[in-house]
């Protein structure tokens, strides 16, 4: 395997342990710039944008889970913070006001949540008091009032992120993604926890009364926001490894749970009961709610390629491809028979003892195996030819880089890594976003590389130009062409050994 090495490189300082999933690549305050936001086991969020940290989120408690997406429906994103022992956090960016005169270096509110416990859940109300500090800090206090939520951030931020919304959930969540999973154009939060449960849930926000964060100096009204409604529960037999989004041919979509010993779980659940027409399965047969239908299955996928049946596995889906009638259809003709077979969009599966896996309709399309324990399991399109990159992260440092044909290149970060993500990231506001991978280590450092140089993943065989080698050769005996036969008829050994030379030479 081709190794690579990589030069452009940022490096930001941030200390404590930071688990799997709390890192992510997301445009955060909805400017059109990805930033990368990073949490840790202190309680503690760290928002980089470009260069540099503009936001530091501090006196939460352990931190698990990072997601940013529009999970309350309403055209923009917000940040989504779940922590360990089960508090679930929503920040924004406030919305300017229509002449845009805020100026943030005179402006500072201070944001404090109250808390109404209703049926076992939290809901958020807010108000706002001034603040005249150089930095400015929100904070959100429980019902008990026991501990305050403040946020740091740098006073030549435009926008800041504050708490729009605490609610208590269960504990120990180790996943979470957000995406529509029962097709009803509705973002949803689907949570994986360490107690092998699998819970989705939905924004639902009360009429009329969703707050507005203008940039003033006071707010006056206390507005009820809304609140995470539970929708489904499921059990799985084993300890979940990763759960994620994928779409069938057709655009059905199932959330895919990862299960030891390369096994996962395929959960397809319905809005409506005329959306599940294709289920055969009835509701005694599934674990969804009274009002979500669905059928759920087990797929022993690549069971015997497996080194170890009980190793903990990672799995992502909806790989796109570069043809664009097989990333939506993939409609294919079988031949003389005449019939047309529709394929869905490939997955990879990898487990910690270094198998790697790309399936597609429950076929695996091939399988390699490495010498590293693979944790992390990412997509991006790192060639730029509109087809998901697998790239995989071990402890060590060691990152493999394959695609959908096979091919691939390998990185080694020389130091050990404790999380890993991969995606796109702005280094400029009015730049477009290039790729990056993430390195969080045991050294207090996040490594940011970007701009990976990689077109293709092919490794050809070197072949040198024999017109300009003939050069060499050209003398006053000799001419252009007698020369280039002579380079032509040149063994390989005498040529390889003179490519050495050269090249040795140019080096020194």
């Amino acid at each position: 395997m081709r190794a690579i090495s990589l030069v452009k490189r940022i490096e930001f300082e941030f200390t404590g342990n930071v688990a799997r999933n709390a890192l992510t690549l997301g445009d955060v305050d909805n400017d059109g710039a990805s930033e990368l936001i990073i949490g840790n086991d202190l309680g503690e969020v760290a928002i980089f944008k470009s260069r540099e940290k503009i936001q530091t989120i501090t006196n939460l408690s352990f931190i698990t889970c990072i997601a940013v997406g529009d999970v309350r429906n309403e055209n923009k994103n917000s940040l989504v913070i779940v922590t360990a022992d089960g508090w679930c956090y929503i920040y924004e960016t406030p919305i300017q006001k229509k002449d845009n005169s805020f100026n943030s270096d005179n402006v500072d509110d201070e944001l404090k949540i109250d808390l109404d416990e209703l049926d076992g859940q939290i809901q958020s109300s807010s108000n706002a008091a001034t603040s005249t500090s150089n930095t400015e800090t929100h904070s959100s206090s429980e019902s008990t009032g026991t501990e305050k939520l403040k946020s740091t951030i740098s006073k030549d931020s435009k926008l800041l992120l504050t708490c729009v919304h605490t609610q208590r959930i269960p504990a120990n969540v180790k996943n979470i993604i957000l995406g529509d999973v029962d097709g009803d154009g509705l973002i949803e939060m689907v949570l994986g926890l360490t107690d092998r449960v699998v819970r989705s849930y939905r924004w639902c926000s009360e009429p009329d009364k969703s707050v507005s964060f203008l940039e003033e100096t006071t707010l006056t009204e206390d507005k009820l926001l809304g609140k995470f409604i539970a929708l489904n529960k499921w059990e799985c037999a084993n300890q979940i490894g990763s759960i994620t989004l994928h779409h069938t041919w057709c655009g059905t979509p199932s959330i895919l749970v990862a299960q030891p010993g390369g096994t996962f779980m395929r959960i397809k659940c319905f809005a409506t009961e005329e959306q599940d027409s294709d289920n055969k399965l009835s509701k005694s047969d599934s674990s969804i709610g009274e009002s979500f239908p669905g059928s759920i299955d087990y797929q022993s996928l690549g069971i015997s390629r497996m080194r170890n049946q009980n190793i903990s596995t990672e799995i992502l889906g909806d790989l796109r491809c570069s043809n664009v009638a097989a990333d939506n259809l993939n409609i294919e003709n079988s031949g003389d028979s005449g019939k047309i077979i529709t394929k869905g969009r490939p997955y990879a599966v990898a487990t910690l003892d270094g198998t790697i896996m790309l399936v597609q309709d429950e076929i695996i399309l091939w399988a390699i195996a490495v010498d590293h324990q693979v944790f992390a399991l990412t997509k991006l399109d790192i060639t730029g030819n509109g087809s998901d990159d697998i790239i995989v992260c071990s402890w060590d440092g060691q990152t493999y880089i394959l695609d959908q044909n096979k091919n691939s290149v390998r990185f080694h970060l020389e130091e050990p890594v404790r999380a890993f993500h991969s995606g796109w990231y702005n280094l400029n506001e009015n730049e477009p976003p290039v790729t990056a991978l993430v390195y969080v280590t045991f050294k207090n450092t996040v490594i940011i590389y970007y701009d990976i140089p990689l077109r293709d993943l092919i490794c050809t065989k070197f072949e040198p130009d024999l017109e300009k080698l003939s050069e060499l050769f050209i003398s006053k005996d000799r001419n252009q062409e007698e020369a280039l036969e002579y380079v032509k008829n040149m063994d390989k050994k005498t040529r390889r050994d003179l490519i050495e030379y050269l090249l040795y030479n140019v080096r020194c």
